[in-house]
């Protein structure tokens, strides 16, 4: 908690230096560092002023929210649950099988849900930002954007798309999906 009020007592101080400077609030994003070993620093929080808007803070792993792409999601039936790491880094798979990744580790549906797993490679210090769009008729494509923290290696990392696909079936039925718009392509089962 003391963490919290520190970081948005850090945004509250930029926000307002820049409004005493005569720059345009509305435009500004901060980016918070904290140190977490000797040399080490892992992005703590992206602020983006909403302008008329309320501010938005994006942390860690997450949607990133009413970009075009998931505009474009709901308008075809499907919205967003949650984006999360469910697997953190593991540096112990092999280097050599990275060009085998993205893959997909999981896809399971239930009545109104449909999770998709995927293995990721990416820096051991990121954290990611999430969309998804529907490409054609029956294509979901999923994509993540890396950012944070650099660290000097790379492991493997799960993360899992949950989406509401109560709508789905006025729009579309899904039937694949894809990664950052890859060739791997994986099935989603159709609902029960």
């Amino acid at each position: 908690m003391k963490q919290a009020i520190k970081v948005f007592t850090i945004l509250w101080c930029v926000c307002q230096l820049t409004a005493l400077n005569g720059q345009q609030t509305e435009l500004d994003t901060v980016f918070v560092k904290k140190r977490v070993g000797e040399n080490e620093f892992e992005m703590d929080t992206l602020f983006i002023d909403g302008g008329l808007s309320f501010p938005q803070v994006l942390t860690g792993t997450t949607f990133l929210p009413y970009s075009e792409k998931m505009i474009g999601l709901l308008n075809k039936g499907l919205s967003p649950i949650s984006f999360k790491i469910i697997d953190e880094c593991d540096d112990k798979i092999d280097p050599e099988t990275f060009k085998d990744y993205p893959k997909f580790s999981a896809v399971s549906r239930t009545s109104n849900q449909l999770t998709i797993a995927v293995s990721i490679v990416a820096n051991c210090c990121h954290n990611f930002l999430g969309e998804a769009e529907v490409i054609g008729t029956d294509t979901l494509n999923l994509v993540y954007t890396a950012y944070g923290g650099f660290c000097a290696c790379r492991c493997c990392f799960t993360i899992a798309y949950t989406f509401d696909t109560r709508l789905e079936e006025r729009y579309q039925i899904l039937k694949y999906v894809t990664i950052n718009g890859s060739k791997t392509v994986g099935q989603i089962t159709p609902k029960e």
